[in-house]
């Protein structure tokens, strides 16, 4: 397991190599972090042998229906914004002309919280 960051530092790594694009969830937990509200979410990555963790803490808005792990859920499209003291993840962004670079009430699967951190499980490391 390797951390990789908090919040900007995360959002900045995802946008090279790694990427949440046709990643799978694997995981989805809802649950508590030193008594404050945080989201895990672990993704099966598309284009290496890597999974990443993703725990979001202090948790603003959460507007997952369901489960996502509990089906085949894959990433075809995500925003993954930090946006001042909160950081924001839509699984399924509005992709209109209007929504597509900007946060959008027609955004779903959001989190919104005050910081994220990062895990990369790697295949093969110890």
């Amino acid at each position: 397991m390797k951390f990789i960051g908090y919040n900007s530092d995360i959002i900045n790594f995802l946008k090279d190599d790694l990427t949440l694009l046709n990643a799978i969830v694997k995981s989805y937990k809802v649950h508590e972090v030193e008594g404050i509200p945080a989201v895990s979410i672990l993704f099966e990555l598309a284009y290496t042998d890597a999974d990443l963790m993703l725990t979001f803490r202090e948790i603003f808005s959460n507007s997952f229906d369901a489960n996502p792990a509990t089906e085949q859920y894959q990433v075809d499209s995500c925003k993954f914004y930090h946006i001042g003291s909160k950081v924001y993840l839509s699984l399924d962004p509005d992709e209109s002309e209007e929504g597509v670079d900007t946060i959008s009430e027609y955004d779903n699967d959001v989190i919104l919280c005050s910081s994220v951190e990062g895990y990369l499980f790697e295949a093969g490391a110890e």
